[in-house]
């Protein structure tokens, strides 16, 4: 028999012992609990107790949460492990949900039940989970610059990677090399070597051996929709124009990104703008993975370089620093372009907004 409702309008499975069940290790927790659920109230269930997704129209998302466990609220349904049904009351004839879902049964009619037993498994999950409108409170609108000149558009930052967000560190030592060619260094106080050009004259190309980090940030249960936009292209092989959770502007180089697609738990097939195919209908986990290099103050020749602020696009700190033979320090390059044909200088790595990832058109 159930309870009154407790998770939502599910009311707890009760019995001479509790049908329910709770662990928890060193390493996470996970539950278990048989609800009971009135006929009527079927419809919708799956993504109401678990969860989901789609696009807002503004950038952001529109996020159903997963049910919470009415005791151990950290916990969060994951599986339905089983509906069963509870006192036969008719049998409804099978039909077609619609023209977008084709499917053949053969099964013409089957059985309902007065109320279903539903068994649900939580557990914990390794992002936060965070309501819509708390995400909206804290949008705000930032500036893209896009090029050397400082061109600039505005975009609004929907704080999508404050949630459903995991962070992977993996150290790592590796030998860095002074690029040479047609580069420059730059130094706010002209004392060497600054306007000196990289190249084997003056000890370029030395290896220096320095820690870097992979860093791998995974946005979990989005649409697919999103792998296929251009915010995300924009940004590969350019460092972080503004901080981005925690790190410098200029210390992380997005390098590569990797998509994991599935089928949602409740599938809803719609047509897809770009292929007209079910593309629309699957949700994936991005997984961006970025070079973070961060150098000590005490390693940064003169005190930190000055260029145009950061929040620009020339960022004057992390891939954008090279290490100056004189000295081992790391010293802000930039290219140098030839005399007379009006280029604009430009640093190694340019700059964007790694808040533009996390939106969603």
């Amino acid at each position: 028999m159930p309870t009154n409702t407790t998770t939502r309008r599910l009311a707890e499975a009760m019995a001479k012992e509790s049908p329910s069940k709770a662990a928890f290790q060193t390493d996470g927790g996970s539950a278990s609990m048989d609800f009971v659920l009135d006929y009527d109230q079927m419809q919708g269930i799956v993504p109401d107790i678990l969860g989901s997704v789609k696009k807002s129209g503004d950038g952001g998302l529109e996020r159903k949460l997963p049910a919470a466990h009415p005791y151990y609220d950290w916990l969060y349904a994951s599986k339905i492990t089983s509906i069963q049904g509870i006192a036969p009351n008719g049998r409804l004839l099978a039909t077609g949900a619609g023209i977008q879902r084709q499917h053949q049964t053969f099964i013409r009619d089957a059985v309902t039940y007065e109320k279903y037993r539903i068994s649900i498994d939580f557990e914990t999950r390794p992002y936060l989970v965070a309501m819509d409108s708390t995400i909206k409170a804290q949008q705000e609108e930032k500036t893209w610059y896009y090029n050397v000149q400082d061109h600039s558009v505005k975009f609004k930052d929907c704080k999508e990677y404050l949630r459903y967000l995991d962070i992977d560190c993996e150290q790592n030592a590796e030998f860095l090399s002074s690029p040479q060619g047609q580069f420059k260094f730059f130094r706010s106080d002209s004392l060497p070597p600054h306007d000196t050009s990289i190249s084997n004259q003056n000890g370029g190309g030395v290896n220096i051996i320095i820690a870097k980090r992979k860093l791998k940030f995974t946005w979990f249960f989005v649409p697919y929709e999103v792998v296929f936009q251009d915010q995300i292209s924009y940004g590969l092989g350019k460092v972080n124009q503004y901080p981005f959770y925690g790190y410098p502007a200029g210390s992380l180089l997005l390098e590569g990104v990797e998509v994991k697609k599935y089928p949602p738990p409740f599938q809803s097939f719609l047509a897809d703008p770009l292929t007209q195919g079910p593309v629309a209908s699957k949700v994936c986990d991005v997984t961006f993975v970025v070079s973070c290099l961060v150098q000590s103050e005490n390693d940064l020749g003169g005190g930190r370089p000055v260029v145009p602020p950061a929040g620009q696009f020339k960022i004057p700190f992390g891939h954008n620093l090279v290490p100056w033979p004189g000295d081992l320090n790391f010293y802000y390059t930039e290219t140098r372009p030839p005399l007379g044909v009006g280029l604009t200088s430009r640093p190694i790595y340019g700059s964007y907004p790694f808040e533009r990832l996390f939106l969603v058109y």
